[in-house]
This record gives structure tokens, sequence and C-alpha cells, in this order.
């Protein structure tokens, strides 16, 4: 899995930390939700798996880069993000 953070001014080294728990917040909650909800794929398939993390509103959403039919049924649990 990809996280890939969007470009905001808010570059302080408090700001970072900070974002960075939430990034890992963030894995470990869609990780057990990928985990109990995508059983028909393999590890292969996660790897393959981007979200971007807007850094400025703390938001994460399921990247447009991730190939289909894994784009779709992410879309699905959006709300779940």
């Amino acid at each position: 899995m990809r996280i890939n953070w969007l470009k905001t001014n808010t570059a302080q080294s408090d700001d970072v930390a900070s974002l960075i728990q939430e990034e890992y917040k963030f894995r470990s909650r869609i990780t057990r939700i990928l985990l109990s909800r995508m059983k028909d794929y393999n590890e292969t398939d996660f790897e393959r798996i981007s979200f971007d993390f807007d850094t400025g509103m703390k938001s994460f959403k399921v990247c447009s880069s991730t190939p289909e039919p894994l784009y779709s049924e992410l879309l699905k649990i959006d709300d779940e993000l």
C-alpha cells in the first residue's frame, strides 16, 4: 500500500510528527478493513493500492492511480476511510 502525501503549506516539524501519527493510524485501520472486506484479493493486490493523504485536512481518499477493479472496490468502502 502506498500513501501519497499531498503538498500543503504546513511543513512545520511539529506538524510532521502529528501527520506521521495520522498516517500510522490510517494504515492500521485500513489494513484491518481490507483484510476483512477484500478476502478474494491477495497481498500483491494490496501492494498496488494507493491513497492520497491531504495533510492540510488530515483526510485520506483512494488514489485514482489504483488499478481496476481494486479502485472500484475501494470506492465502495470509501465512507469507512
